[in-house]
Parts: structure tokens; sequence; C-alpha cells
């Protein structure tokens, strides 16, 4: 298995069902998209490789503080 994270090349990977959601990440959290790469999975079809270290937005938190500030 790939690392999600290659720090030598300064790349992330993010598994989806098919290109069209990499672009809808892209899109949506403002990354870099580098490639798409097939995956072998029957599932989650394809690896978004994307430019630099990227993580989704922790909502569990941002919730947390959304509560506190109610």
């Amino acid at each position: 298995m790939k690392p999600r994270y290659d720090e030598e090349k300064n790349e992330s990977r993010h598994a989806a069902v098919d290109a069209d959601h990499c672009e809808e990440m892209a899109d949506k959290y403002s990354w870099k998209l580098k490639r798409v790469e097939l995956t072998g999975s029957r599932i989650l079809e394809v690896d978004c490789v994307f430019e630099g270290e990227t993580e989704f937005p922790n909502w569990h938190k941002e919730q947390e503080r959304e509560d506190e500030n109610a």
C-alpha cells in the first residue's frame, strides 16, 4: 500500500469512486490535483493524488466550537 502522504514527493492521496470525485475534492478544498491513479479496488476505484499534505477538515471540532459560541 502506498503512503497517504509522501513527504519525499510532497503529495497526498485520497481514495474515491471515480475521477470526477477527485475533481470535486480539488474544487471544494482548493487542493491541486496532480493525477488520478487506478487502485484495483471495485469500490474506491481511484486514488486522487494532490500536491502537498492535504487533510479533510475535522467537522466534529468545528461543530463543538459552534455549539460553545451559541
